[in-house]
């Protein structure tokens, strides 16, 4: 018999969902930002298995729609990290943007984000939502499984891989380090998104110095 038992929720991933406020007419002009760039940018091939993906130069080009997005992206990630002494801190993070359009049966594999902390993805249009789910894979897998894969821990949420259905209007944040894919598109037309990474500089004062060489001194 034991008593004042309690459950620690140790090492935890967070995902933190949102919605955008006033999403319907934002996601208006970032569609029509969005598909006027289309026409004169091929897209470039990184995780994405079909569909149009453009450069990370997304705020350059989408004008105070795109600002917005990117504002909120800044505005949950500060409300969820803390400096490593625990107090509340805000950092002047980098911000690299890009979108996604992707049509039928397009997808994205498998993949980190290496160099940032914090990763988004903001959904522009999703109608008849089929598909085009985000993946998140459990990072402790495979280790996770390797014994007695038929159970789970109980009340801790899910194992080995969650979906996240994409609605418009919705923000998705999750740490960089996190495995993620998309599932094939399945519904109505094309699927818009847009996806930030936010980079946090050195704090003034840590930066790796070079080393010295050493002085010649025309001795032999």
């Amino acid at each position: 018999m034991t008593s004042n038992e309690r459950a620690l929720r140790l090492f935890s991933t967070p995902v933190i969902v949102g919605t955008i406020d006033g999403a319907e007419a934002l996601n208006a002009e970032l569609e029509a930002a969005i598909r006027d760039q289309m026409k004169s940018t091929a897209s470039v091939k990184k995780s994405n298995v079909g569909g149009w993906h453009s450069k990370t130069d997304f705020l350059d080009w989408s004008g105070e729609a795109g600002r917005r997005v990117a504002d909120a992206a800044v505005e949950l990630a500060n409300a969820h990290t803390a400096h490593i002494s625990g107090k509340p801190v805000a950092p002047r993070w980098r911000i690299a943007a890009w979108a996604n359009v992707s049509g039928p049966r397009d997808s994205h594999a498998t993949h980190v984000h290496p160099a940032a902390f914090w990763s988004v993805v903001y959904y522009v249009r999703v109608v008849g939502a089929s598909g085009g789910s985000l993946v998140l894979n459990d990072p402790r897998m495979p280790a996770l499984r390797m014994h007695a894969p038929w159970l789970l821990f109980k009340d801790m949420g899910p194992e080995a891989m969650a979906r996240i259905k994409p609605e418009p209007g919705q923000i998705v944040l999750f740490p960089s380090w996190l495995a993620h894919s998309v599932d094939p598109w399945e519904g109505d037309g094309e699927r818009i998104s847009i996806a930030l990474n936010l980079t946090a500089p050195m704090p003034p004062g840590n930066a790796v110095k070079k080393p010295q060489q050493a002085k010649k001194t025309g001795k032999k």
